[in-house]
């Protein structure tokens, strides 16, 4: 059975990251690429709100039965197959397992620029998640 609780709480982490996230995406470009402070905000905060999704949705695929996970990407695949969120909408962000992979091994070899093209296009992304995982649970 999934714990709602266990869910709203990481849910709440990733809506915390979000909103750090957001703030720094006001900033402009260059002040994002001239400030390491900022840059080190976005990589943890990329790499907390990634780990914090892949966290809810094999917290879900456990409880739902599902053992067949072998890497973060399963995660997202699995989401999607089981119909928890869209098919599509899972195949547009399984790059994020990848993504968190770099951050937290790579993290020498980031490329600030994608870090930033994601900052700046692809945050909506979590917010989607987090919205098909209410509707989820509210069933």
């Amino acid at each position: 059975m999934i714990d709602k609780k266990v869910i709203e709480g990481r849910l709440k982490i990733l809506e915390k990251a979000l909103e750090e996230l957001v703030n720094i995406r006001e900033d402009s470009l260059d002040d994002i690429r001239h400030s390491l402070e900022k840059q080190w905000a976005v990589e943890h905060g990329l790499q907390l709100a990634i780990q914090t999704l892949l966290d809810i949705g094999s917290h879900i695929l456990v409880e739902e039965g599902e053992r067949n996970i072998n890497n973060y990407t399963d995660i997202i695949r699995q989401l999607g197959e089981m119909g928890i969120i869209p098919r599509e909408f899972a195949k547009s962000i399984e790059g994020m397992a990848g993504l968190r992979n770099i951050l937290v091994h790579e993290y020498v070899n980031v490329d600030l620029e994608i870090i930033i093209k994601i900052l700046q296009q692809r945050i909506e992304d979590f917010e989607q998640f987090i919205s098909l995982i209410r509707k989820y649970l509210s069933k």
